[in-house]
């Protein structure tokens, strides 16, 4: 492992994304209203370009990193990469709810709350629009699943093109697998931290354990989901397989809260534990999957080593 290199391009990284991270955080907290929440997310998504930024001035091997997509023999990592999170998520939170009942609503309340906060009346619109609640949240859902994937694949690659593009094969040359899965994870992580401190990113700022407990589950979740990436890149060589999973992750998390019971005091407290798939509770199918597919791998390298 080039120490120096990899030293370079956490710094680098770190400095860009906390900083893109820190103005839209303290942006949206002047403005806690639309305009605040639209640059706050603006701030991550272009963050995220900031490991391949990174990549490029320490000098990795980004032309090594299999940009031309390649689909002879990778159609089943093609699917994996592109819908496995689906039925990862549905288990996770299904899992989360039979815990949680009280946290439970399919009437749509979640999606008619975030509606309301900004200005709009969801249930005036569907009886205008002559749509039931049911219908809409499966117009929702489907796209999300479905499509979404290969949409978020546009910004995935920012970080994957960093992470399992240069970062991961570099802490393989000293750190093995497992190694490379937790310092790597870690990583990845910790490039979170300041949008989950100061905006709240994913768990909100009063949920059960707060702070510590977010940034220490976020982590474990980094870490779970850098496995799958890895494998999946590993076994395709095409760094457009790991965006896919990541895009795939980023569209499908959001689902379960569509089914949140947000009348519930608890909703908020509970976010650390589930039922997005970030959550200690509802990342457990995740955490298996993870575990088998890493097993496999680490055995597979065996075998063709």
């Amino acid at each position: 492992m080039d120490k120096k290199k990899v030293i370079k391009f956490v710094v680098i990284t770190y400095v860009i994304a906390w900083t893109l991270q820190i103005i839209g955080s303290l942006y949206m907290l002047n403005d806690p209203g639309m305009t605040g929440s639209l640059v706050f997310r603006g701030s991550l998504a272009v963050c995220m370009f900031a490991p391949l930024i990174a990549a490029w001035i320490a000098k990795g091997n980004l032309k090594g990193m299999g940009w031309k997509p390649k689909f002879k023999g990778n159609i089943k990592w093609l699917f994996t990469a592109a819908y496995v999170a689906i039925p990862l998520t549905a288990l996770g939170a299904a899992l989360f709810f039979v815990i949680f009942p009280n946290l439970f609503d399919g009437s749509g309340s979640a999606l008619a709350a975030q509606a309301q906060a900004q200005g709009v009346d969801l249930t005036e619109m569907l009886d205008q629009a002559g749509m039931d609640m049911k219908t809409y949240l499966i117009i929702q859902i489907i796209p999300a699943a479905l499509i979404a994937p290969f949409i978020n694949i546009i910004t995935a690659i920012g970080e994957e093109a960093g992470w399992r593009g240069f970062l991961y094969p570099e802490l393989n040359k000293s750190f093995g697998k497992t190694g490379t899965w937790l310092i790597g994870g870690t990583i990845w992580g910790v490039f979170h931290f300041p949008a989950m401190i100061i905006g709240g990113y994913e768990y909100g700022k009063d949920y059960l354990g707060a702070p510590v407990l977010g940034l220490v589950t976020f982590t474990v979740c980094c870490i779970v989901l850098g496995i799958l990436e890895e494998v999946v890149y590993d076994r395709t060589k095409c760094i457009w397989y790991a965006a896919l999973l990541h895009g795939s992750f980023n569209a499908i998390a959001t689902i379960p809260q569509v089914f949140m019971n947000v009348n519930d005091p608890d909703i908020n407290r509970n976010l650390v534990l589930g039922p997005l798939p970030n959550g200690l509770i509802s990342m457990i199918p995740f955490i298996i999957f993870a575990v088998i597919l890493g097993a496999w791998s680490i055995r597979r390298k065996k075998v063709e080593s």
